[in-house]
């Protein structure tokens, strides 16, 4: 079956198979990734907040579990009594004493099925707590790996147009020794410079988007990061034909946490309106009262007194607050199945999408690798052309955009992959972090300039299609 080696393969580059074996030797190659996944786990204030929640639901268990065990009281008392009695006939008498006394009482609830099911709601509770905060681990580890992504996505981008924009900035420092030689016309100085121009302004929006996603990953990771490892680039794609597609869907409806919170949420109303049900239902309890009483009234009296009682509560009406509460839960449960399905719903939405994403990544790459290698030989033509005169500035600086803006679409395509294949995988459970620290140990230190080495790279290399 595919998809054990589907997660891994994303990140399967030319050439590097040497250095994967090396990967599983020594350990210590790269651990960025995933030092900042474990860092995150740690100090994550949404993780932190979901173990709160998680022990304060704990207790709330084991507060519901306190009906099925006795209560015992004691209590402890002391009076004083001022007595006067007047007869209508007959001569009155008054009395002043003081009475000491001290209790104790146990009592037992036999049956009742209202804590019956309040237990087991409380016991749901925990569990869809404990489902909680796996799925918030899960997703703070996706917006780690979405935002540290994202960074480098964005740094390529900056690296091609900053490559892009130092040629810009030659070309027209070129062309206005030539326009002041006489060589060229102003026209030619001016398309120059709104070239620089556009390119200074796509350097400026993509450095604002590297901020941003350098100000969420901290954010997210509650740490001062700075990535500086990167992935080389692949040339083989792994997509999800029908078959690996079927077997993935059977195993969203199994593991998926939105769906499992959703089926245990419905569980949990079935529970809620059994016990609304149970209100109508009689209940049987036992006590036991021990009172020892020490009074001075007539030169002073001890009393001991034990009372043994059985009670059954029979409700027969509180205003129609059990039949409301009743019909309540009724319709909460109406409603808690209605979210069900649409959680399954969402969450295959989801999951279509993403299929959809990956399938049109990997169809992009050998299309993006064919359109960037047909826009270098363009544009190497079109420099050619230009110097002879047989092609206007126009159409070098469409050819040099094109090519650009291909390069940023390629790059773009490798970290998308790489991003939706691990919100792919989110759908379905836990994340493997065993599978992530491998990816952390396979990336290679982060490069700052445009290597225009690797266009030629792309137009010599049969394995680059």
């Amino acid at each position: 079956m595919k998809a054990a080696y589907l997660f891994i393969s994303v990140f399967a580059v030319a050439g590097t198979a040497t250095k994967a074996t090396a990967a599983n030797v020594n350990q210590t190659v790269n651990s960025e990734l995933s030092t900042l996944i474990e860092h995150t786990i740690v100090n994550n204030y949404n993780i932190k907040n979901a173990e709160f929640e998680l022990q304060s639901s704990g207790w709330d268990r084991k507060t519901s579990m306190s009906a099925f065990f006795p209560s015992i009281e004691a209590g402890v008392n002391t009076r004083w009594n001022d007595k006067e009695v007047k007869p209508r006939s007959g001569v009155a008498s008054a009395d002043s004493y003081n009475s000491n006394g001290y209790s104790v009482s146990v009592n037992q609830t036999i049956f009742n099925f209202a804590d019956i099911y309040a237990y087991n709601i409380s016991d749901t509770d925990y569990q869809i707590e404990a489902l909680r905060h796996h799925k918030i681990v899960n997703d703070t580890i996706v917006g780690v790996v979405d935002n540290y992504f994202s960074f480098l996505k964005f740094q390529a981008q900056l690296k091609a147009t900053k490559a892009e924009f130092t040629s810009s900035q030659a070309r027209l420092k070129q062309i206005k020794r030539n326009h002041e030689l006489g060589n060229l016309p102003k026209t030619d100085v001016y398309e120059a410079k709104a070239q620089q121009d556009s390119n200074g302004r796509q350097l400026a929006n993509i450095q604002r988007n590297i901020n941003i996603g350098l100000i969420k990953l901290r954010s997210v990771s509650q740490s001062s990061v700075l990535p500086a490892y990167d992935l080389e680039l692949s040339y083989k794609y792994v997509g999800i034909d029908d078959t690996e597609k079927a077997a993935l869907q059977t195993r969203l409806f199994e593991r998926n946490y939105d769906i499992v919170i959703a089926k245990s949420n419905l569980a949990r109303s079935q529970d809620s309106l059994k016990q609304s049900r149970a209100d109508f239902y009689p209940t049987l309890s036992a006590s036991a009262n021990y009172e020892f009483t020490d009074s001075n009234l007539s030169g002073g009296s001890d009393t001991d007194e034990m009372i043994y009682s059985l009670n059954l509560s029979i409700p027969i009406t509180n205003g129609g607050a059990n039949y409301f509460n009743y019909q309540k839960s009724k319709n909460e449960l109406a409603k808690l199945s209605s979210r069900y399905e649409q959680s399954i719903n969402d969450s295959q939405l989801s999951f279509e999408e993403l299929v959809f994403q990956i399938n049109n990544n990997v169809e992009s790459l050998s299309l993006l690798t064919s359109v960037v290698k047909s826009n270098y030989s363009v544009y190497k033509g079109m420099q050619r052309a230009y110097k002879i005169g047989s092609k206007t500035l126009t159409d070098l600086l469409s050819a040099e955009s094109d090519l650009f803006d291909s390069i940023r679409d390629y790059y773009t395509n490798q970290y998308d992959y790489i991003i939706n294949i691990t919100k792919l995988h989110a759908l379905f459970g836990p994340l493997n972090l065993t599978t992530l620290a491998a990816v952390s140990d396979t990336m290679i230190p982060f490069k700052h300039e445009f290597d225009i080495s690797l266009l030629d790279k792309l137009t010599s290399e049969e394995g680059g299609q």
